[in-house]
């Protein structure tokens, strides 16, 4: 499965994209826990982002990212 800053947005209860999400989602980015669907061109407005096998397993253990 994968999303874009838009749709992580308001799953995550957001009305719109935010400095909050874009800090939060290159956080992520960072520790390995998702990652770009086009990493050759981070500014792509096609940009997706999709949980890698750390974050499947994250997410499967319920934990917090700290």
């Amino acid at each position: 499965m994968t999303a874009g800053k838009a749709e992580l947005a308001k799953a995550l209860g957001h009305v719109s994209v935010s400095g909050a999400l874009h800090r939060q989602t290159r956080r992520l980015l960072d520790a390995g826990i998702i990652e770009m669907t086009i990493p050759e061109k981070p500014q792509s407005r096609l940009q997706r982002y999709r949980l890698t096998a750390a974050g499947l397993r994250l997410a499967n253990t319920g934990r917090q990212v700290s």
